[in-house]
């Protein structure tokens, strides 16, 4: 659920006019911000706040994407921010503006306050007044902190095709990704410490602690560092004159910006077709539906949404789902009901892909024999981290810490990170190899102090840590009361749920433990969220989610009588993370069209080495609870191929997860697993999925 990196804009430059020093990173940042999304590369979802601090995680993250970045520089303070939409061209093919909103919608405190949320669009394809133009499709990348603004720049082209009418007849959309309270370039930002330096430090110094099962003494460390962080919140709202955004960014508040903004983006169609014939479905906005796609965190604030405004809802998917009951109790155990699942796939891959894939598969003859092999090769940094090759940039460790991170973060996005999670546990055993030293370089950035001096442009990592705690812990139960006795005994449950993530896990609670600002606001407890919509949502969910598990979409799904639910099967985080041609042609059919998919649609992916095979009863993974897998017919595999391609096509252009050093087996696989075989079902011939 976690899109790690939260932006405390005004820690990285001032309000002023200072366009040289800061233009030519800012933007930059702000991607990276964004990275628990982009093309669904990696984690769109939860990485708790002890991976989001050590040193690896930002440098996995560096998706820059130059031709967004430096192109055409584009910097929001430049822009005002007014009660109307006002569009300015960025980014290249994009259109961005500011929306100046009420601070408190629901107590009227401090009434002249207003945030400016930062909104970026990518237009249809066709003019306003076409009848094919469906308006705005408002996206999220999950969180909560993600930056809807980077998830936009990364992926919205994508997503138009995914959504659009492909060749044929259909409704075109706009893709809108938007910055919620306090996050990235919407202000006032969410901060807690005094400016950049200190900010920087205490990530460092939070980073070296490690794990909470890293030693015997972490807990203690990591309990009073986090009080201490806490505190200084704390004592940082006190001191706000006047009103602090850190009470005002709760889901609810931000589920109301989201009709807000496609309100006034029905005005603003109306007003620039005068003398044209438009649909009241875009231009009204008293009328005007939400049209959305949330993943993770993103599906907590679409179903806040339907509950606080069902007559409201259009087409609205929810993917990767999370269960309100969980979420309230800060993401607790219910969230690594299938993690186990995952990691065992990669056993299970690594065993069947043989060495070629996994070098781990030499000399084992199980995905049992694996499995005791990795969890020796984790075991041996734990009194012993690894010396890295040094380079021009100096020293570097590679800690238990960092390979359990690591891994734990592989189980977003199996396909694109398995196979090299693999070379690392074989080059951790052999105590040396190519891809450390990759590790070495790209570990540089996020270890040292770094500050702008001067007129000196600097990358500076955003600390995503405030606005996350802000909004988790604020929409949920009062944590406050906790005492380390109760944690420790909730941190083993969660080991004993989840070897592999237990550890990591926990952590988001112990950030609200020692969070003590309450919003002024919620929506309500979990019996709030139910509700017969205008239109029926669509649930996603995948058969193996590291933290969003099948189980929590049904849930959500019994919630809201007349959604659908769409299951993929495959191990990662939401549908993104294998992109499979059935689902999109059902997700496209739900867009275009409204309708949903049969009950019990199970997508299978193609087969490949990461195949769960859930639905087939001599598989390991085998789910009863599921139904039959689909087979798509010719011309439905087509458009669902038009879309799943696209979205190759963009992360074949990327570099990230060192693949340009286990890039060839990786490419090679990935461009097997686009090519369905021919087969026959029931007599008639199809494409098996």
């Amino acid at each position: 659920m976690k899109g790690y990196d939260a932006i405390d804009m005004p820690l990285l430059r001032s309000r002023g006019p200072e366009p040289q020093q800061r233009r030519p990173h800012s933007v930059k940042v702000a991607m990276i911000a964004a990275a628990t999304f982009i093309a669904s590369l990696y984690a769109i979802g939860n990485i708790p706040p002890g991976i989001m601090e050590t040193k690896w995680f930002d440098s996995w993250w560096r998706v820059d994407d130059e031709r967004l970045m430096n192109n055409r520089p584009f910097e929001f303070f430049e822009i005002d921010a007014k009660e109307t939409l006002e569009f300015h061209p960025c980014f290249e093919d994009f259109q961005c503006a500011k929306l100046k909103l009420p601070l408190d919608y629901f107590n009227g405190t401090y009434s002249n306050d207003t945030v400016s949320v930062a909104v970026v669009k990518l237009s249809a394809k066709v003019p306003l007044d076409d009848p094919s133009y469906g308006g705005p499709v408002l996206i999220n990348p999950g969180g909560p902190g993600g930056s809807g603004v980077a998830l936009a720049l990364g992926i919205a082209s994508q997503m138009q095709t995914i959504i659009g009418p492909g060749d044929g007849k259909g409704k075109h959309y706009d893709i809108i990704g938007f910055d919620p309270r306090g996050i990235a370039f919407t202000e006032p930002a969410a901060r807690c410490m005094p400016n950049a330096a200190a900010s920087w430090s205490w990530r460092l110094r939070q980073g070296t602690e490690g794990m909470l099962d890293s030693s015997n003494a972490a807990l203690g460390r990591l309990w009073s560092m986090t009080h201490a962080y806490g505190a200084t919140c704390g004592k940082a709202s006190e001191e706000v004159e006047g009103s602090d955004i850190k009470q005002y960014m709760s889901t609810a508040s931000v589920a109301r910006d989201m009709l807000e903004i496609a309100e006034k983006h029905a005005d603003w169609v109306k007003e620039n077709t005068a003398g044209s014939t438009v649909s009241k479905e875009v231009s009204d906005s008293k009328t005007v539906k939400l049209q959305y796609w949330g993943f993770s965190y993103g599906t907590y604030l679409g179903a806040t949404f339907a509950a606080m405004f069902p007559d409201r809802v259009g087409r609205v998917v929810l993917d990767g789902v999370v269960d309100i009951h969980d979420y309230h109790d800060a993401l607790g155990q219910g969230s690594l009901h299938d993690t186990e699942r995952n990691m065992n796939s990669f056993y299970t891959f690594c065993h069947g892909a043989g060495w070629r894939l996994c070098p781990l598969a030499s000399s084992t003859a199980s995905a049992e024999d694996v499995k005791q092999r990795v969890e020796k090769i984790i075991e041996s940094l734990y009194h012993h981290p690894l010396a890295l090759n040094t380079s021009e940039h100096g020293p570097e460790i590679f800690t238990y810490s960092d390979l359990r991170g690591i891994i734990f973060s592989a189980l977003y996005q199996p396909q694109f990170a398995f196979t090299f999670v693999a070379d690392i546990l074989s080059a951790v055993e052999d105590r040396g190899g190519a891809v450390l030293n990759f590790l070495s370089y790209s570990l540089y950035p996020s270890h040292i102090y770094q500050c702008p001096l001067g007129n000196a442009s600097v990358h500076i990592p955003y600390d995503q840590e405030v606005p996350t705690m802000a909004v988790l812990c604020g929409d949920g139960i009062d944590q406050t009361s906790t005492d380390i006795e109760q944690f420790e005994e909730y941190w083993h449950l969660l080991q004993g749920i989840s070897p592999a993530a237990g550890s990591l896990w926990a952590m988001l609670k112990l950030t609200c433990v020692a969070w003590n600002i309450r919003p002024l606001f919620n929506f309500g407890n979990d019996e709030n969220f139910y509700g017969n919509t205008s239109n029926p949502i669509l649930w996603v969910s995948t058969t193996a989610d590291p933290v969003t598990p099948l189980k929590s979409a049904r849930e959500m799904h019994s919630r809201f009588p007349g959604s659908g639910l769409l299951i993929q099967d495959n191990a990662g985080h939401c549908s993104l993370s294998m992109p499979t041609a059935c689902t999109y042609v059902r997700i496209r059919e739900y867009f275009q069209n409204g309708k949903l998919p049969d009950e019990g649609t199970v997508c299978v992916p193609p087969t490949s080495p990461w195949s769960l095979n859930s639905t087939d009863p001599d598989s390991p993974f085998y789910d009863p609870s599921l139904g039959q897998p689909v087979y798509l017919a010719e011309e439905e595999f087509e458009v669902g191929m038009e879309a799943a391609k696209a979205l190759e096509e963009w992360a074949a252009g990327h570099d990230f997860l060192g693949r340009h050093l286990a890039g060839p087996r990786v490419r090679e696989t990935m461009a097997k697993a686009l090519v369905r075989d021919w087969v026959a079902v029931d007599g008639v011939d199809g494409f098996g999925m």
